[in-house]
């Protein structure tokens, strides 16, 4: 029977406390969101090795499951240079977000009336917002894709 995620509902609040610290280590976003988007991908990798490891062990039969998958995949995650270049590539997809946030395109048409002016200018903006927060997941998807943890 698989019970995979019955693990992770067994997990104490110090384990929980002592992870979050060490992938919060590995963050050194410069913004709020940085962080958490460093910490998101961080933990899709973790977990994604993590179940590696733990459908690996129970193929196996292994009965050294002393210390948790997820533990392992931490380890293995915190020496790899994963870490350092998932940091870097998500700070280099946040500037380029904040970039496309700050220019806005405005063309001026002839000479409409102030409100019309507002709404073009609003509906633009809208526009780019939404197409920036589009690349910078599809962004956040590749980093995570290109720098998962190799299968054992």
């Amino acid at each position: 029977m698989f019970n995979f995620p019955s693990y992770f509902q067994q997990l104490s609040g110090n384990e929980c406390t002592e992870m979050r610290s060490r992938i919060l280590s590995v963050a050194t976003g410069s913004s709020p969101l940085e962080n958490i988007l460093q910490l998101s991908s961080a933990a899709v990798i973790i977990f994604e090795h993590s179940f590696y490891i733990f459908d690996n062990r129970r193929y196996l039969r292994d009965q050294q499951e002393s210390v948790p998958s997820v533990h392992v995949a931490l380890e293995h995650y915190m020496a790899s240079p994963h870490a350092a270049a998932v940091r870097e590539s998500v700070g280099a997809a946040i500037c380029a977000y904040q970039e496309a946030m700050k220019t806005a395109v405005y063309t001026h048409q002839r000479s409409l009336p102030a409100w019309m002016m507002k709404l073009r200018f609003k509906r633009s903006q809208e526009k780019k917002e939404s197409q920036a927060k589009a690349e910078l997941i599809e962004t956040l998807f590749d980093i995570t894709s290109k720098h998962r943890l190799p299968r054992l």
